[in-house]
């Protein structure tokens, strides 16, 4: 389920920047601005994907630090 939800999300991305690519006029002419656009797409990705794993290591601070600590007792084994 996860392998095909990131694979339409990276289509998806790479289809709009061909279209926003083929949209803009100007420095994203051609071929040149396919690739720049799918540059700074994929980046996004990477910014994105690091802030989601960010945000999910404060969640496990916060839980952790919230989480009632046992008391530990000393045991006499005698």
């Amino acid at each position: 389920m996860k392998r095909g939800t990131w694979s339409l999300i990276c289509i998806g991305l790479f289809l709009g920047a061909l279209t926003v690519a083929a949209a803009v006029p100007g420095v994203m002419d051609g071929f040149a601005g396919i690739v720049i656009t799918i540059f700074l797409l994929y980046c996004g990705i990477i910014v994105v994907a690091q802030l989601f794993s960010a945000l999910y290591a404060m969640r496990l601070m916060v839980e952790d630090s919230l989480d009632k600590k046992r008391v530990s007792r000393r045991v006499d084994l005698n």
